[in-house]
């Protein structure tokens, strides 16, 4: 079996399309003699429910039947990476309660694969899948297979989700002066404490405040709190 090389992981963390970098990560993953690989991103976007995006090299007819938002949720799978990070070995005893999502998968050519899953400080989750319809994995496989699985894991979830979130919730740009009051918010200072502690006052800290909610689109001091917590501003 090929082993990655070092160009080939170089290339791989030097590339930002999201396209090609995912057919630089199925190159690596055929290598491994898998298939197939399934990468979905779980992203936590302030005020909004989160947003699921797939990269896949998966069966059309398995795609348009997954993207029934009804048999996502019967996945054991997604529901199982949502709550560890050890690899989930694709087994019978795994899907035992949904047999008949076990079997549509198998008669796809999903059969035998396990999934891996990254969740950074932010509660962004990234899930990868490699597969193939043939040749069950054993023990000696998966473990020998499972730390390179998770380094790409690691890193497909680097790139992709600041490629994402760049879109989707982009960071937003706040003075010097606004990052501290924004802090000392988040620390539940009023207004007039931190006016004093900045020796302001208090109607410009609330300026200041107002600024922070339209920059981030806020509802209210709060939600800018949390946006900028998810934005990894504080």
């Amino acid at each position: 079996m090929p082993q990655w090389n070092s160009e080939q992981l170089q290339m791989l963390l030097a590339e930002r399309e999201p396209t090609q970098l995912f057919q630089r990560a199925l190159t690596l993953v055929e290598d491994l003699g898998m298939s197939y690989l399934g990468i979905t991103l779980h992203l936590q976007i302030a005020a909004s429910r989160p947003h699921i995006i797939l990269y896949n090299n998966y069966p059309p007819a398995w795609n348009a039947r997954y993207a029934d938002i009804d048999v996502f949720k019967k996945d054991p799978v997604v529901s199982r990476c949502h709550s560890t990070t050890l690899p989930v070995l694709w087994t019978d005893e795994l899907f035992r309660e949904v047999p008949q999502f076990r079997d549509a998968a198998c008669s796809h050519g999903l059969r035998h694969g396990w999934t891996q899953s990254v969740h950074d400080q932010r509660h962004n989750e990234t899930q990868l899948s490699v597969a193939r319809p043939w040749g069950p994995v054993d023990i000696g496989e998966f473990y020998e297979q499972s730390p390179r699985v998770l380094w790409l894991c690691n890193s497909l979830h680097a790139l992709l989700t600041e490629h994402h979130l760049a879109s989707l919730a982009p960071v937003p740009k706040l003075s010097g002066r606004e990052l501290e009051v924004l802090k000392w918010s988040a620390d539940g200072k009023t207004a007039e404490a931190i006016g004093r502690i900045l020796t302001l006052s208090t109607s410009t800290i609330n300026f200041h405040i107002r600024s922070l909610i339209a920059k981030t689109n806020a509802a209210n001091k709060a939600g800018a709190i949390a946006i900028a917590k998810s934005c990894g501003l504080i």
